[in-house]
């Protein structure tokens, strides 16, 4: 007589799936969440650079903006996104237009200034494999590129 086999592991082989399963699941939510987030406050740290800069007072020629006099307002900028996020982020500042023909310094529109912000966001926990993600110093994440534009008061 042939001896049937036992089911008495299969319960203990399920549960292991599904717990397995729902840890993947959970650290997916988390990981989407935390990268939400970022990007998030990643765009209004953008919108208020922007939104200093259109008052900033240490200006060049012409009340032109750029990276030499906005040393302090780029930090800022970094500042609030490392409280929350720790990645590496540049921030570029500057005039749009620079400079209009024909009058020096008179702007055939209304100038605005644009902060932009741009960097890496390493995952929370990163559940993917090794190649599939963009490497942060050494960790995986995402690249993240943001845009504020404001109406330059000074003009």
């Amino acid at each position: 007589m042939r001896r049937g086999h036992s089911p008495r592991g299969q319960g203990l082989v399920e549960a292991a799936v599904v717990i397995l399963l729902f840890m993947v699941m959970g650290l997916g939510v988390l990981t989407f969440g935390h990268a939400f987030m970022a990007v998030n406050m990643i765009t209004h740290a953008a919108r208020d650079g922007a939104r200093l800069a259109a008052t900033w007072p240490t200006r060049g020629g012409c009340n032109k903006l750029d990276n030499n006099n906005t040393a302090a307002l780029q930090q800022k900028v970094k500042d609030e996104i490392s409280t929350v996020v720790g990645g590496t982020f540049s921030v570029d500042v500057r005039n749009n237009p620079f400079q209009a023909g024909g009058t020096p310094c008179a702007p055939s529109t209304t100038p605005t200034v644009v902060v932009t912000v741009t960097g890496c966001v390493p995952y929370l926990f990163p559940i993917l494999p090794n190649n599939l993600g963009t490497n942060c110093n050494g960790q995986r994440g995402f690249t993240v590129n943001r845009a504020a534009e404001f109406h330059d008061e000074s003009f």
